[in-house]
């Protein structure tokens, strides 16, 4: 909930709080009926003052004086905060129904649950190689300075209006980066639930986390402390290893793409080598990561290698080659 929000909130219980005992106030020392004296105090703190009723004693009186200062703050503040609330919403979101419209737009979008330092790394990562990306976060203060093409989600994403809003129905993939592996898990049901054919990643603090996010149903589950793990030790041991894991989850050396491509039975590129990219005008701005076979997974594949039917090219690099990586090797 944000500040703007819990304002509102305690302003709204000041005024109850008054309303009761205003209205007991005057019942006691008027002598009023509940009705009666409900009816007072309202016309008292609007500053109506029909004149059909007021107060006669003198406790009535300086309850009177107490009441309508204290009303009018507590009546005004509220009103203030609303508007301020609304104007918020107006000028840092371009206004809920705008947003509401845009979002409703989306296809093959990705939504990112959770906007704290792993949910803005996903989301940024994912900017970087060209995605739509939608954020869910229940805190709207970490939303607040999200880049203009990110779009927010204000609430619980465990709540199915909230991922209904987020448009899980026409996503392409969920990702969950709760620290919390629990609250993940119940991500992962709900949007199996929401949406049985939706892709679920999940982050997880561990293997045995890890184990229960696969039986929710979640499709991938990364650990970033397992993973971390894994490659300071490998940056120790075998620094081009460390290299080449970097160029695959950072993509900052070849401009920021990263993709995954199958040769197909009747792709141009079955039979031919590496080395004949750059003929097929695919060769410029990007590499060859790895190539896993049936049998096998060659890294730093070499120029003179033959493709075949089946096989799976890692590749980075610019945005346009792979493309047309892509379009040869389903063609």
């Amino acid at each position: 909930m944000s500040a703007q929000q819990s304002r509102q909130r305690y302003l709204a219980l000041a005024i109850g709080v008054l309303i009761v005992v205003g209205t007991l106030g005057y019942m006691i020392f008027e002598g009023l009926q509940p009705l009666e004296a409900l009816y007072l105090l309202i016309m008292t703190v609007t500053t109506v003052g029909y004149g059909d009723l007021h107060p006669v004693t003198t406790g009535g009186r300086i309850l009177t004086m107490l009441v309508v200062p204290i009303g009018l703050l507590l009546v005004f503040g509220l009103g203030v905060a609303t508007m301020a609330n609304r104007l918020d919403d107006m000028l840092h979101r371009g206004g809920a129904g705008a947003l509401r419209r845009k979002l409703a737009g989306l296809k093959d979008h990705f939504i990112v649950c959770g906007y704290g330092r792993l949910g803005q790394g996903t989301a940024a990562m994912l900017k970087r190689l060209g995605a739509t990306v939608v954020v869910v976060d229940r805190d709207p203060e970490r939303l607040r300075d999200l880049p203009s093409d990110i779009f927010p989600v204000v609430g619980d994403a465990l709540e199915e209006e909230v991922l209904l809003q987020a448009g899980i129905r026409r996503a392409r993939s969920l990702i969950a980066t709760f620290a919390d592996d629990t609250l993940n898990v119940y991500l992962v049901l709900e949007a199996r639930d929401i949406q049985p054919d939706v892709e679920v990643i999940s982050a997880a603090s561990s293997r045995e986390a890890g184990r229960r996010l696969y039986l929710a149903g979640a499709a991938r589950v990364v650990s970033p402390q397992v993973l971390g793990a894994d490659i300071l030790a490998k940056s120790a041991y075998n620094p081009a290893v460390y290299q080449l894991m970097s160029d695959m989850m950072g993509a900052e050396p070849l401009g920021g793409t990263i993709s995954q491509v199958v040769i197909a039975p009747d792709s141009t590129l079955a039979g031919r080598s590496l080395g004949d990219f750059k003929k097929l005008g695919i060769g410029g701005g990007g590499r060859v990561l790895l190539v896993r076979t049936p049998t096998s997974t060659i890294l730093s594949p070499s120029g003179d290698l033959r493709l075949e039917a089946g096989w799976v090219l890692v590749v980075i690099g610019e945005h346009d080659a792979i493309e047309r990586l892509e379009r040869l090797a389903s063609a």
